[in-house]
């Protein structure tokens, strides 16, 4: 690919990717409108639960005293709002991520995780949905989250709620664990004058396994691509994603059919992925784009009404537009891998033998 038509596709995805931050801006401004709306606030702070999180594919834990869903909701949000903040600054930072983003065209590892999250997720909405129509012809419906559904304000709670405890159910309990183990028995082989320390390399295992690997000298993912990622965490990957998937359809309360254990399980490898790569906030962040970001348009529809209605619209019509852009980056730096890579031409053939009797 030329430089010329590289330059042309950096700054489509550099745009786009400004666009769909700017629209995670106003989804956290209009969730904050929502909980501090009389009516909205009001429906929340009625409605009292003993909310549950899971540890190990969502065994549940249950809160032994009720709370209501507007401290929940609210309580979420500013989690969401921090990881913001820290996506902001991963790595080399969004404005540079940015920068080099319009330069070479693509996203790596080593990019702000704020730059690649709307490619990864756009592209990641829009291979779902294929591959839902593609099963709902062949017979295995996805089905719907429910049917009926509970009240607005309820539904709007748990799904701002179910982005934390899936991700800690299904990817910080379980590979968090097991990153810990395996930079915990390598930290054995360092000196003991420079070894980390036992509680802060458990942390750094689970909410940024990338960092806790570092410390301990094992391969990573932003310096070694998919080897960075061990033999037993690509197992443990594949099952986690399995039963995220399966879990779809076996929990109470929805209408999901057979097809959505494929889907989600697709979605829950992804997660994976980008939880090993880049930490807990970077999966947390992915999971609320399908959960809480659409779903806060819709709610600020319906609440507010005027040009907000118009919204969730021109977003959903918006994230197809990105989600192709991305699988044309992509598609773009997979083209540019195979040309840089040597191809024979001719055929030479070897040379023969010296002649002797």
């Amino acid at each position: 690919m030329s430089q010329a038509r590289r330059g042309l596709l950096g700054r489509i995805a550099a745009g786009a990717v400004s666009f769909t931050v700017l629209t995670y801006i106003l989804a956290i401004g209009i969730s904050f409108g929502l909980v501090t709306s009389p009516q909205f606030a009001g429906q929340l702070e009625n409605i009292r639960v003993h909310f549950f999180t899971g540890a190990f594919f969502i065994y549940p834990i249950i809160t032994p005293l009720p709370v209501d869903l507007l401290l929940l909701t609210d309580t979420c949000i500013i989690i969401y709002l921090a990881c913001f903040i820290v996506a902001f600054r991963s790595r080399d930072g969004f404005l540079a991520g940015l920068q080099r983003l319009r330069q070479v065209g693509r996203i790596s590892f080593k990019s702000s995780w704020l730059v690649s999250m709307p490619l990864v997720s756009c592209a990641l909405l829009l291979l779902v949905l294929v591959s839902t129509i593609i099963l709902n012809q062949s017979g295995l419906p996805s089905g719907t989250l429910c049917n009926p559904c509970p009240p607005q304000a309820e539904l709007y709670a748990l799904l701002t709620y179910s982005p934390i405890s899936e991700e800690i159910a299904f990817r910080i309990t379980t590979l968090g664990l097991l990153v810990s183990i395996l930079t915990i028995w390598k930290s054995r082989s360092i000196q003991q004058g420079s070894r980390p320390k036992t509680p802060s390399l458990v942390v750094a295992s689970f909410l940024s396994p990338e960092s806790a690997k570092a410390r301990v000298g094992l391969p990573t993912i932003t310096t070694n691509g998919r080897n960075g990622i061990h033999w037993s965490e690509w197992i443990l990957l594949f099952l986690t994603s399995s039963f995220f998937g399966i879990a779809h359809i076996l929990s109470g309360g929805t209408d999901w059919g057979v097809g959505k254990a494929a889907t989600a399980a697709i979605s829950g490898f992804v997660l994976g992925v980008v939880y090993l790569g880049y930490g807990a906030y970077a999966a947390i962040l992915l999971h609320w784009f399908f959960d809480f970001y659409f779903e806060t348009f819709s709610v600020g529809a319906n609440v507010f009404g005027g040009a907000v209605a118009t919204l969730p619209g021109l977003v959903s019509l918006a994230t197809l537009i990105v989600g192709a852009i991305s699988i044309v980056v992509a598609l773009a730096w997979i083209i540019r891998r195979i040309a840089r890579g040597e191809i024979p031409t001719t055929y030479k053939p070897p040379e023969a033998a010296p002649y002797s009797v």
